[in-house]
């Protein structure tokens, strides 16, 4: 009988602990995307650096206090149940950002450079299409925000701005739903029916690209419609590899060139 009680308790913290860890790892996703907003905002410290996003140095101090505040929330939720190194190794490698092997970090290097390279093409091609309106570098507030500053300013402002936030807010909830329905699918759970698997990842990559398209609005339409179309190349570069990196890489790159040089 004390073992048969042992045993049910047992089950009983295992399931605890498993409720427990979606609960530190949304806590960990909020810190980071707060964090990488941080960072976008630090350029207002910048001089020559023109806000337009509304990016101020109070905003930079809410942001990193946020980031800070969430990070301590996971810890907490942790503590006394499931090891906190444990947590956060398996939400880095959940997002694919640490290589198994060398190998595999040339593969999400080729894949990011690749991303990147797709990128130019679908803009390329998207200028060609007739009927969309393009605002001038003149009137875009992107333009003049570092029109003032180095290209070396520019370079990392494209590299590390926007992309971490819009890939930890876009693409890794796609990321996390993608390998969620295949564990569920390895081990024989409702998912196993192929159409109910794509047919929850097209809604979700739709509703995710539709969000990410809107919110590039003031490049004109045109803008708006290369970013949808980002948003399918940065979506499948992340699934394909299983892995944030190669949309991080390929979208940094691509910022970064169209900031210092475009």
């Amino acid at each position: 009988m004390t073992r048969a009680l042992g045993g049910r308790m047992h089950r009983l913290l295992a399931k605890g602990r498993r409720a427990i860890r979606p609960l530190a790892y949304l806590a960990m996703w909020f810190a980071a995307v707060l964090g990488a907003q941080a960072v976008r905002e630090a350029f207002v410290f910048v001089p020559g650096f023109v806000p337009w996003d509304g990016e101020s140095p109070r905003d930079f101090f809410v942001f990193t206090g946020g980031a800070a505040c969430f990070t301590a929330v996971a810890v907490l939720i942790c503590v006394g149940h499931i090891p906190v190194r444990s947590v956060v190794g398996r939400f880095v490698d959940g997002l694919g950002l640490r290589p198994a092997s060398r190998r595999q970090a040339v593969q999400w290097a080729v894949a990011g450079l690749a991303t990147a390279a797709a990128l130019w093409a679908g803009a390329e091609l998207v200028d060609l299409l007739p009927g969309l309106i393009s605002v001038p570098d003149a009137e875009d507030p992107r333009s003049i925000a570092v029109a003032d500053t180095s290209t070396l300013v520019r370079f990392c402002y494209g590299l590390i701005a926007p992309a971490p936030l819009e890939e930890l807010f876009y693409r890794a909830p796609l990321l996390a739903l993608w390998l969620a329905l295949l564990t569920a699918q390895h081990r024989g759970n409702w998912t196993a029916h192929r159409w109910l698997r794509w047919s929850l990842m097209a809604a979700a990559i739709t509703i995710s690209t539709v969000w990410f398209a809107a919110g590039h609005h003031l490049g004109g339409s045109v803008n708006v419609a290369h970013a949808a179309l980002a948003g399918v190349i940065l979506t499948a570069a992340a699934l394909r590899q299983r892995s944030l990196v190669p949309a991080l890489l390929g979208h940094g790159l691509y910022d970064a060139y169209a900031f210092a040089w475009a």
